[in-house]
C-alpha cells in the first residue's frame, strides 16, 4: 500500500530520492517513511586477524557512532538479499553469508521496533571503502570497539564474539590439564573446573543427541563460569548449539576444512594425530592444537598407534602448535612427557577419582 501521510506526525509526505531510490519523505519530521522498515539485517565480518568490520554513520539515528554494515529490508527481497546489499553499499565489499548469529530486537526511532538479523559473512578485505549512509569504515580489535551506535549491534557482536574471544584466551592459556569426561560427565566437569582444569572436553558417543546436548550445555555453562574452555568431541552440531569453545576431531572425522566452514569464525579445532606427517599435514590445514598419542599403551584406545615418547619428541620439534598428549599418562610419567614437548596432557581414566586433587597436582607439574 502507497503511504500518503507521515505515520508520526500526519503531515503529507513528498516524493524523495534517497539512497538512489526512490523514497515517500516527511518534511516535518526530516525523515524518510520506508515501506518495509523490519527486519534489518546486520554482517558480522571479521578479518584473518580476527578484528571486526564497522562503518561510521553518517546520519541519525547514531548519527557519528559506528555499527554493523546493514539497514531495512528492501519490500520484495530476502534478508540474506538485504544483507549483501547492504554491505556493498556501506562497505564495498561483496559477502557470502556463511551462517546466522543471532536475531535481536532493537529500537528505532523512525521505525519503532525493529528485528535485527545478524548473520557471519565471508569476504575478502580488498576494495574496502565507505559508501552510502557510512561516512567510515573499518575494522576494530574486538577489545577496542568504539561506541556503538545500537544495542541490538551489541548483542550480536557479543554473540559472535564469544569464539574470538576464546581463541584469543587460548593463546595466552597455561599449560597443565586437559579433562575428557567419561561415565559421570558433569561429576567430572564440576570437579575439574574446581580443580582448575585449562581445558575440558565432553566425549560422549552413545547418548540420544538431545542428551548430550543438554549435557553439553550444562558442561559449558559450568566452564564460563570457572573460565575454563570448553570443547566438544566429534561432534560440530553439538558443539554449536551448546556454544563450545572450539571442537575436537580425529583422522577420520569431518575434515578441518570442512568443519572450518560451517563452524563460527575463530572456533578452535583441535586434530588427533598420532605420527609427524599427519601433525604436519593438521598444522598446514588450520589446525589450532594436536591432540597427540598414544603415548603410552592404554586400553582405552586398544588397536589406537602408539606414537611414542620419541614421536611426541619429534613432533613437538618440527610442528609449533600446542600438543595435548594422551594415552596411558599418569602423574609418574607426566614429567617425561612434559619434557618431550607436551603443553597439555589429557587423561580419561585418571581423572575419574580425587578429580579435582589430580588437577592440580598435573598443573603444578606443568607450572
Amino acid at each position: 500500500m502507497l503511504k500518503i501521510f507521515c505515520p508520526r506526525c500526519g503531515r503529507k509526505l513528498e516524493a524523495r530520492i534517497i539512497e538512489d531510490r526512490p523514497r515517500a519523505f516527511c518534511t516535518a519530521c526530516r525523515a524518510a517513511v520506508y515501506e518495509n522498515p523490519v527486519p534489518a539485517t546486520a554482517a558480522v565480518v571479521f578479518n584473518e586477524r580476527h578484528e571486526l568490520l564497522l562503518v561510521k554513520r553518517g546520519q541519525d539515528p547514531g548519527k557519528g557512532l559506528w555499527c554493523l554494515p546493514g539497514g531495512f529490508q528492501e519490500t520484495g527481497e530476502t534478508p540474506e538479499a538485504c544483507m549483501r546489499r547492504e554491505l556493498l553499499e556501506e562497505t564495498g565489499l561483496v559477502g557470502e553469508v556463511t551462517g546466522l548469529v543471532a536475531l535481536e530486537m532493537g529500537q528505532n526511532p523512525l521505525a519503532g521496533e525493529v528485528l535485527v538479523v545478524g548473520y557471519h559473512v565471508r569476504t575478502a578485505e580488498a576494495g574496502l571503502r565507505a559508501g552510502d549512509d557510512a561516512v567510515d569504515a573499518a575494522y576494530f580489535p574486538l577489545a577496542q570497539l568504539p561506541g556503538l551506535a545500537f544495542q541490538s549491534h551489541a548483542r550480536i557482536i557479543e554473540r559472535a564474539g564469544r569464539p574470538v574471544l576464546a581463541r584469543r584466551r587460548f593463546g595466552d592459556l597455561a599449560g597443565g590439564a586437559y579433562v575428557v569426561t567419561s561415565n559421570d560427565h558433569l561429576r567430572v566437569a564440576r570437579e575439574a573446573c574446581r580443580g582448575g582444569a585449562r581445558i575440558v572436553q565432553y566425549r560422549e558417543k552413545d547418548a540420544p543427541a538431545s542428551q548430550r546436548l543438554a549435557t553439553a550445555r550444562r558442561i559449558g555453562a559450568l566452564c564460563r563460569e570457572s573460565g575454563t574452555l570448553f570443547i566438544v568431541n566429534d561432534q560440530l552440531d553439538i558443539a554449536m548449539l551448546s556454544e563450545a569453545d572450539g571442537v575436537h576431531l580425529g583422522q577420520d572425522d569431518v575434515a578441518l576444512a570442512d568443519a572450518r566452514r560451517l563452524l563460527p569464525p575463530g572456533m578452535i579445532i583441535g586434530i588427533s594425530c598420532s605420527s609427524l606427517a599427519e601433525a604436519r599435514e593438521a598444522e598446514r590445514r588450520g589446525a589450532d592444537y594436536l591432540g597427540v598419542g598414544a603415548i603410552f599403551p592404554t586400553p582405552v584406545k586398544a588397536g589406537y598407534p602408539l606414537a611414542g615418547i620419541d614421536g611426541l619428541r619429534r613432533i613437538a620439534a618440527e610442528v609449533s602448535l600446542p600438543l595435548v598428549a594422551i594415552g596411558g599418562i599418569n602423574l609418574g610419567n607426566m614429567a617425561e612427557v612434559k619434557a618431550a614437548g607436551a603443553k597439555y596432557t589429557a587423561m580419561v581414566r585418571e581423572f575419574q577419582d580425587d578429580t579435582a586433587a589430580m588437577v592440580k597436582a598435573v598443573n603444578a607439574i606443568f607450572e
